[in-house]
């Protein structure tokens, strides 16, 4: 059993179909099909149903879930801790949201840049509903929002308190002096 068929198992149970996983990996429908027939024959076990309008997990499946989720974790988490940063290559489609553009975007990227040298940035920048969308539907990678993500599949990281102020003039002034709005 290989990482990639592990990541490939992940893939096809989150998505529903090899077809949509092979699409998600960059890679052919085929590949999919062997890496997961290669999987099920050193388990000895069925791990999908297979139906016309997609795949479901069977009983052995669900139970794999859990396992592989851990095991991609954990080797993720490996890598991103001992690999070096400069080894680190390909595009990383980020969004942003419009304030935080403002604020400290530029910092961030001076400094991605000199961490992560072999890195591109896809930078997309938006109001935080549409990236958040971006982040759910996986056409971004990773999304800097304002205000956190419901959703078991997303993991938040508060990065920052922002102060806010509100600045008025006249009769709007007096309503909020007086408490009033």
């Amino acid at each position: 059993m290989t990482l990639t068929q592990l990541k490939t198992f992940l893939w096809v149970a989150k998505l529903g179909g090899f077809r949509r996983a092979a699409e998600k990996l960059h890679t052919s429908q085929p590949a999919i099909s062997a890496r997961i027939g290669g999987l099920e024959e050193q388990l000895g076990v069925a791990l999908f149903e297979r139906a016309s309008g997609g795949v479901t997990l069977t009983a052995k499946g669900r139970e794999l879930l859990v396992d592989a989720e851990k095991i991609v974790a954990l080797a993720e988490s490996t890598r991103r801790r001992i690999g070096a940063p400069e080894a680190h290559s390909g595009v990383l489609r980020l969004g942003v949201s419009e304030t935080i553009v403002h604020a400290w975007l530029s910092r961030f990227l001076a400094r991605f840049s000199s961490v992560f040298p072999n890195v591109d940035l896809d930078l997309a920048v938006d109001v935080s509903v549409n990236r958040r969308d971006g982040l759910l539907n996986r056409s971004l990678d990773l999304a800097f929002l304002m205000g956190p993500v419901s959703e078991y599949s997303v993991t938040n990281i508060d990065l920052s308190d922002f102060r806010l102020a509100w600045f008025a003039a006249g009769p709007v002034a007096e309503l909020a002096e007086a408490g009033d709005v």
